[in-house]
């Protein structure tokens, strides 16, 4: 797999939610950066290259909801790039990176 992102990245175990309509399901993100995100992949047989991603980035008291757009996937994970993320999302997002 050849490296697409023009930021860092950062490990992590962060819950989030996908939502598509009316499709909701729990995910859990591996790595993310403040232009995308790579999810463990689970095939429920949906549609999820086109969503709403809620990213729990303190569980319990700090989230986030931006859409995204699955750029790839293979058999354990699926990434997404941030599409339309407002400036105070990413503003957020870096922070997230100077704190760790």
């Amino acid at each position: 797999m050849s490296e697409r992102r023009r930021t860092c990245r950062m490990m992590v175990d962060l819950p989030v939610t996908k939502q598509s309509g009316e499709l909701t399901l729990d995910a859990w993100a591996s790595d993310i950066s403040p232009t995308g995100v790579r999810l463990r992949r689970f095939r429920d047989g949906n549609d999820w290259s086109a969503i709403d991603l809620e990213l729990h980035l303190v569980p319990g008291s700090i989230s986030t909801v931006v859409h995204a757009r699955r750029v790839w996937q293979d058999e354990d994970y699926e990434a997404f790039v941030f599409d339309g993320a407002s400036f105070a999302q990413q503003a957020l997002l870096e922070r997230m990176f100077d704190n760790f």
